[in-house]
């Protein structure tokens, strides 16, 4: 199990019709993206705190590894924990529950998905690994 598997989930419930499968589309693309980019950084050897600050912090540290696509990485998730959080606690605003919206929220999750990829390429890798 990892967030490629999370990400994958959300794609599927993000065809849904009905708005508790949309909303947790969002959610579960959120959480993908979240669990790649903290597996990144575990990888690098850059330990992150285990508990609810690790949202916050997963996303600024990608922000400040002075790296494009890291930055890319980081500012996506932030903005997708955004929209998680939205979805999750905002029932009623319609237009998070809409398929539209969960679809951009996996396109999004798929974006950081790719940047975390490039981010494992060197030598990407080795750059943010030295300015962390």
């Amino acid at each position: 199990m990892n967030g490629d598997d999370f990400i994958n989930l959300a794609g599927k419930l993000a065809t849904s019709r009905d708005e508790a499968s949309l909303r947790s589309a969002v959610s579960r693309a959120y959480y993908g993206a979240f669990h790649l980019a903290l597996a990144f950084l575990e990888d690098i050897e850059r330990t992150v705190p285990r508990n609810a600050n690790a949202h916050v912090q997963v996303a600024r540290k990608l922000q400040s590894a002075g790296q494009s696509d890291a930055y890319r990485a980081g500012s996506l998730l932030r903005d997708l924990h955004t929209e998680r959080i939205k979805a999750d606690y905002r029932l009623d605003n319609r237009r998070i529950g809409t398929s539209a919206f969960a679809k951009l929220c996996v396109e999004t999750a798929s974006e950081i998905q790719s940047a975390l990829k490039s981010c494992r390429a060197e030598p990407a890798r080795s750059e943010i690994k030295a300015r962390l």
